[in-house]
């Protein structure tokens, strides 16, 4: 039961680990508000194309001040940023703007395209182009699909129909993949753990006592391998306590409450406390007769109750 237990506590901590290894790997390693995320994207534009996947909405949001010194800093190396809106997405007025900041635009037809407002627009201002005419929210209303988009602009891509050069997609940033690293690390170190534990496991355990199991052999017909299985077997459970053989005079009382194994007995129209002293057998039920004798200890006021000899319940038949 014991080993059970803790394999079980290992292989949930396993599977946690490999679960959290797989979100975060899934899930994109810049996080925060619209500045926050532009300024963790613009320490890896230095060193290459960074690919921005838009699947849910991007707010607007941090403080202005936060938002233009976020945008000068990334526009510097926008060529190299690469924004792509997936199919049945909406941008919101973050994702929108991050839209016109990139140097390259790919968007599904099924994409949903959030126009800017005015605020929006007139931060953008040092980096809108053409782009921001047709998501002006002030000339157009209602929003765009990713199909609208492509067929009015050229500088959009559509994801759909776009292929990435030998070498397959732009590379994710270096932090995501430390972080994969270390998640499989501790994955193996996990497994090394319970591997390990196993092996202790069954190398501590204990013999089964003499009596616990008994061993059964089937013989087969002539030339067949003689098989044989361990038979476990439940303890016999037990009654009462153990006392010993009878000592001292014994007196016939009656049961008044169950034995299990201490009740009350009567005895010269008296109650006294007494406890089954055979624990092999059943204790009789209220209103049987029984033997009892005083208790070894000098101080104990506990009788011993044993089942009636045959010829002193005769003689009190009689």
């Amino acid at each position: 039961m014991r080993r059970s237990f803790l394999v079980t506590v290992l292989l949930g901590m396993l599977i946690a680990v490999v679960s959290a290894g797989a979100a975060a790997g899934a899930d994109e390693p810049c996080a925060g508000t619209l500045p926050d995320r532009l300024r963790c994207w613009a320490r890896s534009l230095d060193d290459g194309p960074v690919t921005v996947t838009l699947n849910r909405q991007l707010q607007f949001d941090g403080s202005k001040q936060d938002r233009t010194a976020a945008i000068d800093g990334a526009k510097n190396h926008r060529g190299n940023l690469v924004v792509q809106v997936s199919a049945g997405a909406s941008t919101g007025q973050g994702g929108t703007a991050l839209l016109v900041l990139a140097g390259r635009r790919l968007v599904d037809p099924d994409a949903r395209i959030d126009r800017l407002d005015p605020q929006t627009l007139t931060e953008l201002k040092g980096v809108c182009d053409a782009l921001c005419d047709l998501l002006d929210a002030t000339k157009h209303k209602g929003a765009m699909t990713g199909r609208d988009l492509i067929g009015k602009n050229d500088g959009v891509i559509d994801l759909t129909r776009y292929t990435y050069a030998v070498g397959g997609p732009p590379s994710e940033s270096s932090w995501s993949d430390t972080t994969r690293i270390l998640l499989l690390a501790l994955t193996g170190l996990l497994t090394v753990l319970l591997l390990v534990l196993l092996f202790a496991v069954r190398r501590s355990r204990a013999p089964a006592a003499p009596g616990v199991g008994a061993v059964s052999a089937a013989a087969t017909s002539a030339g067949a391998d003689e098989t044989t299985a361990l038979l476990r077997t439940a303890p016999a459970r037990s009654y009462g306590r153990r006392v010993g053989p009878r000592s001292g005079p014994a007196r016939t009382a009656v049961v008044r409450t169950a034995l299990h194994p201490q009740g009350y007995v009567e005895l010269d129209r008296v109650l006294y406390r007494a406890v089954w002293a055979e624990p092999g057998q059943r204790p009789p039920a209220p209103g049987s007769v029984v033997d009892v004798t005083d208790g070894r200890l000098p101080d104990t006021d506990v009788l011993y109750a044993f089942p009636p000899a045959a010829g002193r319940h005769a003689r009190s038949n009689s």
